[in-house]
């Protein structure tokens, strides 16, 4: 039987339930990334603006692994497209 190393999750929120604790890691995950997406660069030779978007799903996606960070980036996209101004920009679907 292999017995693995505490997470921060688990050693900060001992006694929370799990699905209560991924939940609040869900969201946060989703909140950070719309805050990483409103930052951005522009270059004067590209119309293109460099954005924390990027850095952000590679971010949540390795922090909180493959499906709570797939369930952020579906938050994500569907408070987006519920109005609220969270892609990059400021802007909403």
């Amino acid at each position: 039987m292999t017995t693995l190393a505490p997470t921060l999750t688990t050693r900060y929120f001992p006694r929370t339930a799990e699905w209560l604790r991924s939940l609040i890691l869900i969201v946060a995950g989703s909140l950070l990334l719309a805050a990483l997406a409103q930052i951005e660069i522009v270059l004067p030779f590209t119309p293109v603006p460099i954005t924390g978007q990027t850095f952000g799903v590679l971010l949540v996606g390795a922090v909180l692994g493959s499906k709570r960070g797939a369930a952020a980036m579906i938050l994500y996209i569907t408070e987006g497209a519920a109005g609220l101004p969270f892609f990059a920009g400021g802007g909403s679907g």
